[in-house]
């Protein structure tokens, strides 16, 4: 059997702690309280005692794996950023590359001027997308789409 999801080990153990107060916690009581009325009134508290303790309980398992789930994401994060700095680093060296190319160009008389203005173009949308894909801190695939695709 594979690894159990984490919403159904939270339920299973609470499945499991209700069952076992229920058939354990009624018998104890029918076996020291002879008297109904303090009876009735124990199993009231023991009642409110249950829904404590498990309320306890979930808020424990939920919190923890609400933790994990934060690590995950804090990691997807981390590794974003790396990628998006390695990737910065690669389209600036391109960038850096395409700027030496234009002012060789521009030396050359003959070089089409409007390729050069293209070149601008080109050099300065590219820089303007790797700073918006850089600002990003909520990743989700519309944000990434939304700083890389042009409007």
């Amino acid at each position: 059997m594979g690894k159990l999801s984490p919403p159904l080990k939270i339920s299973l153990t609470y499945a499991f702690f209700g069952i076992m107060w229920i058939l354990f916690s009624d018998n104890i009581l029918i076996f020291l309280v002879q008297e109904m009325d303090t009876l009735l009134l124990i199993q009231t508290f023991k009642g409110a005692f249950y829904v404590l303790i498990t309320t306890l309980l979930l808020y424990f398992l939920i919190n923890r794996d609400y933790k994990k789930l934060i690590a995950k994401e804090n990691e997807k994060f981390k590794i974003f950023q790396a990628t998006i700095l390695a990737v910065h680093h690669i389209l600036n060296n391109f960038l850096n590359n395409m700027t030496l190319f234009k002012l060789e160009a521009e030396s050359c008389d003959t070089f089409d001027k409007q390729v050069l203005e293209m070149y601008d173009e080109v050099i300065n949308s590219a820089q303007t997308q790797i700073q918006d894909l850089s600002s990003i801190r909520e990743l989700t695939e519309e944000k990434i789409k939304g700083a890389v695709f042009p409007k």
